[in-house]
């Protein structure tokens, strides 16, 4: 009998054989790119970013179990090279799977010329500095163009399904009644003070930062995230502007993060 037990408990091992160990699932990336928005500069905690509540709220829609934050403080589209870089590594590493891409990039491309320029330091409406800030969209537009088809050209290339998402640049003085409130919303929009794709091939004069955004991100199948819109004229609340600090406030992230949420609804 015992022997009979034996061999019957050592065919079930054979034919059964070990225990499997289930395969470790493969970390889905949400991966975040910009500038000191992308960092929560302003925000009073990392909890409160618009990066960090995106985490939270991808989780849920698409599934992503990793945040992998390459935002840098005071980034321009010119000095995206290295971030370029460290992104296109975490894209294509084989153990990750990339699903979700923000991006904000552009505003120290515009903020560095209108407060940097001698010619908009000394009139910053001055023909000289106008040329001075076209000189700096038209170098953005291409930046950016790069930008966008570098990161697509990665995410193809990737295994599964990914979205890249952008975001237009709110007014930092907007609602306040500061001189540089018409500025900006001029220097955002265009002399039209609208965004519209069309006018970049009609009239460079209508074509602000956030057409450009906006205009070559459709065009690269990114999705917009409306965050001009989304503050409106309150800067007051949404920014810590009144401390002489362009930065969003937790409110302000929260407008943010519901911009790219309302963008991800909508898509």
């Amino acid at each position: 009998m015992r022997t009979l037990c034996a061999i019957s408990l050592a065919f079930t091992l054979v034919v059964t054989g070990p225990p499997r160990v289930a395969a470790a699932a493969t970390p889905e990336v949400y991966l975040a790119l910009g500038d000191s928005l992308a960092v929560g500069v302003g925000a009073s905690n990392i909890h409160t970013t618009y990066v960090q509540r995106l985490f939270t709220y991808y989780r849920g829609a698409v599934s992503v179990d990793t945040l992998v934050n390459l935002g840098v403080g005071g980034e321009t589209s010119a000095s995206f090279g290295p971030q370029l870089a460290r992104a296109l590594a975490t894209i294509g590493d084989p153990a990750t799977d990339a699903r979700v891409v923000t991006l904000d990039i552009g505003g120290n491309d515009a903020l560095g010329t209108l407060f940097g320029d001698p010619a908009c330091v000394a009139d910053r409406t001055s023909p000289t500095c106008q040329a001075a800030m076209a000189a700096t969209l038209a170098a953005f537009a291409t930046n950016y163009a790069t930008i966008l088809a570098t990161v697509n050209a990665a995410l193809a290339a990737d295994p599964g399904d990914e979205q890249v998402y952008v975001m237009t640049y709110y007014n930092l003085w907007g609602g306040t009644g500061d001189p540089l409130e018409a500025l900006a919303d001029t220097l955002l929009l265009g002399a039209d003070l609208t965004i519209d794709c069309a006018a970049n091939a009609s009239d460079p004069t209508k074509v602000g930062l956030n057409d450009l955004i906006a205009c070559i991100a459709m065009a690269s199948g990114a999705v917009v995230a409306d965050v001009y819109g989304a503050f409106d004229d309150r800067a007051l609340v949404l920014t810590h502007v009144a401390d002489a600090d362009i930065h969003p406030t937790d409110a302000g992230y929260a407008t943010i993060t519901k911009a790219f949420m309302d963008a991800e609804m909508g898509k």
